[in-house]
């Protein structure tokens, strides 16, 4: 239901560096007020002493692909990411190229009548034949556009800097796949005769990752192009983007939940349903990447999202579809073994989980912030009482997931998209199709 005004109150409400005690008044979908007064208000909310922060905002989830409505869709991987604490989902290219409008409006469309959160569209995959694409997508509010530098859609090495200046001519972000081609091909002709899912992560290595973001890195430099490297897996990883960032400042970078808690013996346990690529490394990688968003040197937490039913995951460990569910653990994951247990402060959770992909958007502080002026995408944690993970229970559309029997906090109490009430008391009280395309906020600051 729809409310005029909101009060939440009862709040320790994260703004700034810091929490304060007191209420958010929201009307109009926007927050007007932040304190400690009472107003009167057509719905009051009790955030019963909980954490609020800013709506989480993935920018890196594989959601609505018209050809694998049967791995996801807008109605469960939106639902699932808002029981992550996510309200602002943008969507990856899967397999069908989004390098036209006819397949953006169909991903717009689809979204409008089924998504319970905002949502967004990534341009790709970019290469040298569809690069004049990204003018096209950019004048419907498309901001970011996705490049691979390896298999399976690989844009050439020499095409590369053509397309970043496409994407710098509309002031917008090359979000890109980092691994070297070479290097993969050389690790397949090592393992491939190995049917066994460790020697499918062995094949893809951090020297693969780590060349690829070099080169990006510089071909960014040359064109002034904003570079966002995906799901970065590795420590050599993480080193070359500090080197490329000692010549050039335009260059953020995620990871995801997979790397900050699966290694590669992992598939000791689990096989083929924790696939992913880039592939999962050593305990090493991993704690690097935890150091790494704990000094910020990683700027964005972001699921890259992309299940399949067990039929794909199923198969020998070369074939087997490459992704897991992510959207309903982003949040209560990051916060249950990040704030909990102490490896980053609550700060940083909120940077990288909402403030910081809203500036690489340029959706901030619309979006992404708790502040006066802000659309009302609020979280309310719940921190007292763990959930536990399961299938049987999560609203992802397949019936698996490897984060099966995990208990963690950080789930939503409540949560609001753009002031409306979506989850109420760990309760869905919403209905699909009160987001927002996002890309119409991108529209009015590209015209201002």
């Amino acid at each position: 239901m729809e409310y005029q005004s909101l009060l939440l109150r009862n709040a320790r409400i994260f703004t700034g560096r810091d929490f304060v005690e007191g209420n958010i008044l929201i009307e109009g979908g926007k927050i007007i007020e932040i304190s400690k007064r009472e107003h009167p208000a057509d719905k009051v909310i009790d955030a019963e002493g909980q954490p609020v922060v800013p709506g989480g905002i993935d920018i890196h989830a594989h959601v609505y692909d018209p050809d694998y409505t049967q791995n996801e869709d807008w109605k469960s991987g939106s639902l699932a990411g808002a029981y992550g604490g996510i309200t602002t989902l943008i969507d990856m290219p899967l397999r069908v190229y989004v390098d036209n409008l006819d397949v953006l409006r169909k991903k717009i469309e689809e979204a409008e009548k089924n998504s319970y959160v905002n949502y967004g569209v990534t341009g790709g995959f970019v290469n040298g034949r569809n690069k004049d694409a990204v003018t096209l997508l950019a004048r419907e509010g498309v901001k970011t556009f996705k490049v691979f530098t390896a298999r399976p859609f690989r844009a050439e090495d020499h095409d590369i800097p053509d397309i970043f200046e496409q994407i710098s001519n509309v002031n917008g972000v090359a979000i890109v796949h980092a691994e070297d081609d070479a290097l993969i091909e050389l690790g397949e002709r090592k393992y491939r005769s190995f049917d066994n899912p460790l020697y499918y992560h062995l094949h893809r290595t951090d020297n693969a990752e780590a060349l690829a973001i070099l080169k990006v890195g510089f071909y960014a430099y040359e064109t002034n192009t904003q570079l966002h490297i995906a799901h970065l897996s590795s420590a050599k990883g993480l080193e070359a983007v500090a080197f490329v960032r000692r010549y050039y400042g335009r260059v953020t970078v995620e990871t995801c939940p997979h790397y900050l808690y699966f290694t590669r013996d992992d598939t000791l346990r689990l096989g083929n349903y924790i696939k992913v690529a880039p592939t999962l490394k050593t305990q090493v990688d991993r704690e690097s990447l935890w150091r790494g968003l704990d000094t910020g040197a990683i700027d964005v937490y972001a699921s890259d999202n992309a299940p399949a039913p067990r039929s794909e995951k199923e198969k020998d460990a070369w074939s087997a579809w490459g992704g897991i569910p992510n959207l309903e653990i982003m949040m209560p994951f990051l916060y249950t073994f990040g704030v909990e247990g102490r490896r980053i402060t609550f700060e940083t959770f909120v940077n990288v989980t909402s403030r910081n992909p809203s500036r690489v958007l340029g959706l901030y502080p619309v979006k992404g912030e708790l502040a006066v002026g802000s659309d009302g995408d609020i979280v309310v944690l719940e921190t007292r009482k763990p959930r536990r993970i399961s299938a049987s229970t999560h609203h992802h559309k397949v019936d698996w997931t490897p984060w099966e029997g995990l208990e963690l906090k950080g789930h939503p109490l409540h949560l609001l998209v753009n002031g409306s009430v979506l989850i109420e008391k760990g309760e869905l009280v919403g209905e699909p199709g009160r987001g927002v395309y996002v890309g119409n906020i991108i529209k009015r600051h590209r015209k201002s």
